[in-house]
């Protein structure tokens, strides 16, 4: 099997996505939404404007949703139209982002210089959707995040905004001699 198939058959069986996952502030908010026979880019930019939320739907997102889904609240409702349409979801705190699991990548950020605790941290706050990982790896030199592009790029920023700038080196010390220049005499 190859190494891409692997890849993609653990992202679609992994439980990541509720295990790191925080809460959206719009989640729990009861959502009823009677679906009939719409694109699945519909019913998310739909969606969108119901909870007057921005949503971002990759182009890669396409498909049909067909009869009702069954659901109390704007969160069940999104992971519902995300597990059968095999979609994966970001909110970075303003916008909502759809993209197709096929889209789920993995990356890894070099962590020279980063305060670890505080990225931590920062991540695990960030990190709502489904499904999307983060895993420090050798001994923490290293972060391995999984998921889709918008989740990626979100954790390229704050791995960088974490990253402590080397003071600049204070000048070396330079030392003058002062002396003179003997000039040989000629004898007579």
């Amino acid at each position: 099997m190859s190494a891409a198939i692997l890849l993609l058959l653990t992202m679609l069986t992994a439980p990541w996505g509720s295990a790191l996952a925080a809460q959206a502030p719009w989640a729990e908010r009861s959502y009823r939404y009677v679906v009939i026979d719409q694109s699945v880019r519909d019913v998310l930019q739909e969606f969108g404007r119901n909870l007057s939320l921005p949503v971002e739907v990759s182009a890669a997102v396409d498909g049909e949703v067909r009869g009702d889904i069954h659901a109390t609240t704007a969160g069940e409702f999104l992971e519902k139209v995300c597990q059968s349409n095999g979609l994966a979801w970001f909110f970075d705190g303003y916008v909502l982002h759809v993209a197709a699991r096929e889209e789920l990548a993995r990356r890894s950020f070099d962590l020279d210089d980063v305060e670890i605790p505080l990225l931590r941290d920062d991540l695990e706050a960030a990190a709502i959707g489904a499904p999307l990982s983060i895993d420090f790896l050798d001994g923490r030199d290293r972060l391995e995040a999984m998921g889709p592009p918008s989740w990626l790029e979100e954790v390229a920023q704050r791995v960088e905004s974490l990253r402590r700038t080397p003071s600049p080196s204070t000048p070396g010390e330079v030392r003058v001699f002062r002396g003179s220049v003997a000039a040989p005499t000629a004898s007579e």
